[in-house]
């Protein structure tokens, strides 16, 4: 990427120029009077060439923090219902399968998303040595790479942009975002998605602060093996992102096509096309087209033209939800399109505009809507925070702008209590450390308000970063493992491992892809009149079985001549739904009951953490 960062140390003046103009010759003026002096150095910063050193120093930094804040818990989060279990669940059948070019979930295709993912979560579980059987981090590990890569390019986005300083700063903020850090620890697309948009963002920004919009070889390939990249990993979302700010910009450009013809769109399609037709075309013909059909029409198209699974919100929801998604961003971010909005004319400035506005009032008329929509514009907002603390435009001089700032404190503060009260919800019992580790998050929230408040922004900015840590590790290193209740999959798996080894497991009414993922592939998610015969098939058998389908399941194994003694009962909540359920487990063996009737563990010794299952009498 030479390339690029060769543009990143052109001349100043080329800066603030109109992009592709040159910079006018400026006529004499008298000495402006200090205040316009203060107001014009606010509305248009200069951007500086920074030494190779500082950007060393940079990006180690942002390397160490983007680690500390989005490894702690990778390793003890239970696996999460439902598309990460899927996604997991996905990759390991083809480690097992040894097929890396179909997508399945059990005997089910799964066309929703291209194979991009699968293949690094595959690939990162390979690396471990263990193949299908690594544990869940290795597949969660590409997504750590995706977010903290993501970083690394906001970074370089905000140097093509405005320099060093601003580039640095905002980077920070995106690593330190809630929903970034959200992304960084599940098994899914969108962390991945996130470094390849923000890739080819980096690239265009490069490209758009070039007066001369030279075509350059470095910048150009990072663009397109980054959309192509992209589009392998959730098809048409890039091309809707970056396509969008390349429009925006050309009407900025007053619909010049200079920084189309930059990016040598011939050769760059030539490019794409290399990258991504070889598996597309493989998948139509393996699939008989139903991979399209699927991936674009049940599952994109769908969401455009209606609320899908429930995820309805009206327009503006996430304007509302980004307070808490961003923070503690969000507490700075208002100031920065204040200060975008000043400075609209601003090249720099207007190539944000152009990477945050538009996707975002799209997806925030599109019925169907998740948090992680809009975190590809993250980067954008957090750059315009940089831009603004470079040009000295974020004090807190208005009630608004003090109001803002505040947000930095409250929010965190409403984090670190809804924590808490969430687990005392889920438990029944308040935790000692959460309450500690919230009264440490809450006071770094409010030293990074009082920071920021008091003018000490760059302060502020890095004691934001410390209270997301503090947050961090209430959140994903201790409480939200520690609330054993919230996952019923892992209680139910770990109740099954005491019992004989079985290779026949059934589950009826409790259908989470996350016990497939715990119990093994063979598992099968049964109506409960198909797993009263399947749990008769075979030498053994381990049913666990939904409270509300007992009475009908206990029916259909009398009905075969078999009776079922509960082995132990588990009740607990699924993350997705957060329903109570209760799930009682049955075995069955032929070695200790020649005459086909189920045995269990005694129900007064359950596995630890599950009651024993009430007095019952056999079912008739």
């Amino acid at each position: 990427m030479q390339d690029v960062v060769e543009d990143q140390k052109s001349a100043p003046a080329a800066d603030t120029a109109r992009a592709g103009e040159p910079a006018p010759a400026a006529p004499a003026q008298p000495e402006a009077a200090p205040a316009a002096a203060a107001k014009s150095a606010a509305a248009s910063p200069v951007r500086r060439a920074a030494s190779a050193l500082v950007v060393l120093v940079h990006v180690l930094v942002l390397l160490v923090v983007s680690v500390g804040l989005f490894a702690p818990g990778i390793d003890t989060l239970p696996v999460t219902d439902r598309d990460e279990a899927r996604f997991i669940q996905a990759s390991r059948q083809m480690l097992e399968s040894g097929n890396w070019l179909d997508i399945r979930f059990q005997d089910d295709a799964r066309y929703k998303k291209p194979i991009g993912i699968y293949w690094l979560q595959a690939l990162s579980a390979e690396a471990t040595g263990q193949g299908a059987d690594a544990p869940i981090w290795a597949f969660r590990l590409p997504s750590i790479v995706g977010v903290t890569l993501a970083v690394l390019f906001a970074y370089g986005a905000g140097v093509a942009l405005f320099g060093a300083t601003a580039g640095f700063f905002g980077a920070l903020l995106v690593a330190a975002t809630v929903l970034a850090g959200v992304e960084a620890r599940l098994a899914k697309t969108d962390g991945m998605l996130l470094a390849t948009i923000v890739a080819a963002q980096w690239a265009l920004a490069s490209l758009w602060m070039d007066p001369a919009r030279r075509a350059r070889f470095g910048r150009n390939a990072l663009f397109w093996t980054a959309l192509g990249a992209g589009i392998l990993i959730k098809g048409p979302v890039p091309l809707f992102v970056i396509g969008l700010t390349l429009f925006t910009l050309v009407a900025f450009d007053r619909w010049s096509l200079s920084v189309v013809r930059g990016l040598k769109p011939l050769f760059g399609l030539l490019w794409l096309a290399l990258l991504v037709l070889p598996w597309f075309a493989t998948i139509a013909y393996i699939s008989g087209g139903q991979f399209f059909a699927d991936a674009l029409g049940d599952d994109f198209a769908a969401k455009i033209a209606a609320a899908q699974e429930s995820h309805g919100a009206p327009p503006g929801t996430y304007l509302l939800a980004s307070f808490g998604t961003f923070w503690p961003a969000s507490g700075f971010i208002p100031l920065g399109i204040a200060w975008a909005i000043a400075t609209r004319r601003e090249p720099a400035t207007r190539f944000l505009i152009a990477w945050a506005l538009p996707a975002w009032a799209v997806l925030e008329l599109v019925p169907t809507k998740l948090p992680h929509y809009v975190l590809p514009m993250l980067p954008a907002l957090a750059l315009m925070v940089g831009g603004a603390l470079v040009a000295d435009a974020l004090g807190a001089g208005s009630r608004w702008r003090r109001a803002s700032l505040a947000w930095i404190a409250l929010g965190g503060i409403v984090l670190a209590v809804g924590l808490n009260g969430a687990f005392l919800w889920l438990e029944g019992r308040a935790d000692p450390i959460g309450l500690a580790g919230a009264v440490v998050a809450g006071a770094a929230a409010i030293l990074a308000w009082q920071l920021a408040r008091r003018g000490f922004l760059r302060l502020g900015v890095m004691a934001a970063v410390l209270a997301s840590g503090c947050v961090v590790a209430l959140a994903w290193v201790h409480l939200l493992p520690a609330a054993k209740n919230l996952w019923l999959s892992d209680r139910i798996a770990e109740t099954v491992i005491k019992l004989p080894e079985c290779a026949n497991k059934i589950s009826s009414g409790y259908r989470e892809p996350s016990l497939v993922v715990r119990l093994g592939t063979e598992t099968r998610l049964v109506p409960v009149e198909q797993a009263a015969a399947a749990f008769t098939e075979g030498s053994c058998a381990i049913a666990a079985i939904d409270s509300t389908q007992d009475d009908a399941f206990r029916s259909g194994l009398a009905a075969r001549g078999v009776t079922a003694v509960p082995a132990a009962e588990v009740t607990g909540r699924n993350i997705d739904g957060m329903e109570l359920r209760t799930i009682r487990i049955y075995t069955r063996s032929e070695e200790a009951a020649g005459d086909g009737s189920s045995t269990g563990v005694a129900a007064d010794q359950p596995a630890p953490g599950v009651g024993p299952a009430p007095d019952a009498a056999p079912a008739p």
